[in-house]
């Protein structure tokens, strides 16, 4: 069978560590037309990984094996190795996980996070930066318009020979993108900017459509500093309408200093890890993504935030 994959595009210059965790968390699909995929293993990076364990399965197995668990789709903390389940298809082949692990890394540095995230706008007028997305087939563009160079709200229609369309934004303030999305995840920044600086222009929103004018996908991202200029946390957001076959990914307990679920205010699973001043959050459905990395915050700090998005997520 044909094998396509979904990756984030390089070209959309967002931070390393960003674009290593959607690469991971995005698999493959295939027209409806086709056979259902065999997935590949998706090695999953908190920076590197301390250990990874790849075996092959079908993808239709995984995606009803987890569904029949519950909506949330997060990584699953076990104690050791010898916890991880094989699963199994129903012709008998292996399953499929990875185990993911902090690395040991220490977080990027505030400027530096700034500067790649505000690699669009700085772009915007010159439509050097056009390419990139969330899904593989939507990741190239050929043209440019650029409808508003206004700080508040940046604008541009970018398009593809073949009629697909992506609408892609930023602005000086990210609560002014929150209006450019779908509503297919729904949240409220004004908590953020209350109790965090956020970087300007350092954002990003955009969303897909194919040649018919058909949902594919859509994205979020801000940058957000703590007010003693000590740490920052970056929010990211994306939905797909093709539903999201992942590997299943497993963290020992014990490799990261914190690891552990926490259910948000509005009812939202998120996993948390910290490590050497690095944090990690993350809430995973089957089309949706949200997801935090963040430098010096505690957990007491990650919780506020994730108390006070105010999310929704429709499915």
């Amino acid at each position: 069978m044909e094998r396509n994959f979904k990756r984030i595009s390089d070209e959309l210059k967002l931070p390393q560590e960003s674009r290593e965790r959607i690469r991971s968390h995005l698999a493959s699909y295939q027209k409806q037309s086709e056979d259902i995929p065999i997935k590949k293993s998706i090695l999953k990076s908190r920076m590197p990984l301390i250990a990874v364990a790849v075996i092959m399965v079908m993808a239709l197995t995984l995606a009803v094996a987890a569904a029949a668990v519950h909506l949330f789709r997060n990584d699953i903390i076990v104690p050791s190795l010898d916890d991880i389940p094989l699963l199994s298809s129903e012709n008998g082949e292996p399953g499929a996980f990875g185990v993911s692990g902090p690395g040991g890394n220490s977080p990027a540095a505030l400027e530096e996070m700034i500067a790649s995230n505000r690699v669009k706008s700085d772009d915007w007028d010159l439509g050097e930066s056009i390419n990139g997305g969330v899904v593989s087939e939507y990741l190239r563009w050929d043209s440019v318009e650029v409808l508003s160079s206004d700080p508040s709200l940046r604008s541009r229609r970018i398009g593809r020979e073949d009629g697909a369309k992506k609408m892609e934004y930023t602005a000086e303030n990210p609560a002014n993108l929150v209006d450019t999305l779908t509503g297919r995840v729904m949240f409220d920044p004004g908590w953020l900017g209350e109790h965090y600086t956020y970087a300007p222009d350092a954002n990003l929103s955009f969303v897909v459509t194919d040649a018919d004018g058909n949902y594919v996908s859509e994205y979020f991202s801000a940058l957000y500093a703590k007010k003693d200029g000590k740490g920052y946390v970056h929010v990211e957001m994306y939905n797909t309408a093709q539903e999201d076959y992942f590997t299943r990914t497993y963290i020992i307990d014990g490799s990261f200093e914190t690891a552990y679920y926490y259910t948000s205010a509005d009812g939202h699973e998120f996993l948390i890890e910290t490590d050497n001043g690095s944090v990690w959050v993350e809430c995973r459905t089957s089309h949706a993504n949200v997801s935090l990395h963040g430098a010096y915050l505690t957990t007491d700090e990650v919780e506020d935030i994730l108390d006070n998005l105010s999310l929704t997520i429709n499915e």
